[in-house]
């Protein structure tokens, strides 16, 4: 089911991406920033009435593939143990595999998407805890999301020039990225 006013049958933009996870009953009660080519939202995050509160960061750039969710909460050591994570030190999560599947795209509400895959995997991440088995399924890449797609075979036709504006655009949004996370996390420290 969409969420009201969410075509399937275009790109939503950047502002109605950031209004998707800004307004969803999940998430709403967060704080962010939207720009120009770019959104974060922080939200805590409980699976269930008995799970932990998880401080959540999104960050978006229009130049990446998908979004990039991190747990920013310091109190998880055993989250870097955890299955299905891009990154064990920044604890960014792997919610789905973004490469060919198209189970993500930028027609798709984030509140019906992203949001709900983060409490989903949350809840699996405290089955794991305490079963020691991930339930959860998926299929986890051996490598990184940027480094797959920097593997895939570019076409004959491809210039250089389009190549480098693309790199470009990809260290910039990543740029954003880390400079959101980094400041972000700095935040929880000072709590």
């Amino acid at each position: 089911m969409l969420a009201k006013d969410v075509s399937k049958y275009h790109n939503l933009s950047i502002v109605e991406m950031y209004n998707s996870i800004t307004m969803c009953n999940l998430s709403k009660h967060g704080y962010g920033h939207l720009g120009k080519n770019s959104f974060y939202w922080v939200y805590d995050a409980q699976p269930n009435v008995l799970s932990d509160v998880y401080r959540i960061l999104v960050v978006y750039h229009k130049n990446q593939y998908s979004p990039a969710v991190y747990v920013l909460s310091d109190d998880i050591s055993e989250l870097s143990k955890a299955p299905h994570l891009y990154d064990r030190e920044k604890i960014k999560l792997c919610l789905y595999y973004p490469i060919g599947n198209n189970e993500w795209t930028k027609r798709d509400s984030f509140c019906n998407t992203i949001v709900a895959w983060t409490y989903l995997w949350l809840y699996y991440y405290e089955e794991w805890l305490y079963s020691g088995e991930w339930k959860g399924g998926g299929a986890h890449p051996s490598l990184g999301v940027e480094e797959v797609e920097e593997k895939k075979p570019s076409p004959l036709k491809r210039i250089r020039g389009i190549k480098r504006k693309r790199k470009n655009k990809n260290r910039k949004a990543e740029n954003y990225i880390n400079r959101v996370y980094k400041k972000e996390k700095e935040k929880i420290h000072k709590l």
